[in-house]
């Protein structure tokens, strides 16, 4: 991606946005949730628990009841919110937190609930927008498991967040979505699962962790699991925003999630009427995947509002 292209996603978004583990129910060996979060690779592996009680108790938090799937208590970091309510926000989620070989990444372990605040900060004035950053379930403090990511229980129980936080906290009638990688699968399967969503930008995105495993040469997903979510099944024109686009950001030489997995929710998106946009830019990293700023800003051409 050239400087020039980079520069105008940005302010391309602020004209856009004017306007194998244990069940949820289980919490053996989880450990409790803090006010300041528990960023440790023992927390990240065995999962973290939470009551309703413990939930209203810490801040930056929104309860997701996600009915028969369960509930966790998920931070949320919410800003450029005032001094009106919001009525259309941006909401970004992260990538998962491991790096090769099932380390965890070292920036994780050492973050705090305090530098991602300061970070949703900075997001906000940069974009000059309503932006909100959600840990997703077991991780950046929320209670969960994130041994359960790319299965459908973790979106269900994000899109109960969001839920929440339009009804109860900030006056949210729309969202653009962004995610990195992990979080970009978030962002593919809320698309089948929500109607108030009016942008999606899913980036460096498992969108099929099947065939993601499959050209790894596996037979499952590096969780464990062969029952990955699938969003490209599951797109229905009639239960989305009449107005959604969507734009598939990502690397054609990502040797981490690999180009197939990444286009084939662009190709069923097409199938099913929707607009949709690929954009091939080159990924940080040594393999190439890390599109994480990119996720946020919006490419060219989104509609004025």
């Amino acid at each position: 991606m050239t400087p020039l292209r980079s520069h105008v996603l940005a302010f391309a978004l602020g004209i856009f946005l004017l306007f194998a583990g244990e069940s949820h129910g289980q919490f053996a060996g989880r450990i409790e949730l803090t006010e300041t979060g528990d960023f440790s690779e023992a927390a990240v592996v065995r999962g973290v628990k939470a009551t309703q009680a413990q939930c209203l108790a810490v801040s930056h938090s929104v309860w997701a009841d996600a009915g028969p799937v369960g509930a966790e208590c998920l931070r949320v970091w919410a800003t450029g919110m005032d001094p009106l309510p919001a009525k259309r926000a941006l909401v970004y989620f992260h990538g998962d937190v491991f790096v090769g070989h099932g380390k965890t990444a070292r920036t994780y372990l050492n973050s705090s609930v305090d530098e991602q605040a300061r970070f949703a900060q900075n997001w906000a004035r940069q974009l000059g927008v309503p932006y909100l950053f959600i840990g997703r379930p077991g991780v950046y403090g929320s209670s969960g498991d994130h041994m359960q990511r790319r299965r459908q229980d973790e979106s269900l129980l994000i899109s109960a967040a969001m839920d929440s936080l339009k009804q109860q906290r900030h006056g949210i009638e729309e969202w653009v979505v962004a995610g990195q990688s992990g979080g970009g699968h978030v962002t593919a399967a809320l698309l089948t699962q929500r109607n108030d969503i009016v942008c999606a930008v899913p980036t460096s995105a498992p969108s099929s962790p099947r065939i993601r495993w499959e050209l790894m040469g596996r037979n499952r997903d590096t969780t464990g699991y062969t029952d990955s979510y699938e969003p490209s099944k599951f797109l229905v024109r009639a239960q989305m925003h009449p107005a959604l686009r969507v734009f598939v950001l990502g690397n054609p030489e990502d040797r981490n999630v690999f180009w197939p997995s990444q286009v084939v929710l662009a190709d069923a998106l097409k199938t099913a009427g929707i607009p949709v946009e690929v954009i091939e830019a080159p990924g940080s990293g040594p393999d190439g995947h890390g599109l994480s700023n990119a996720a946020r800003l919006s490419p060219p051409g989104a509609p004025r509002t």
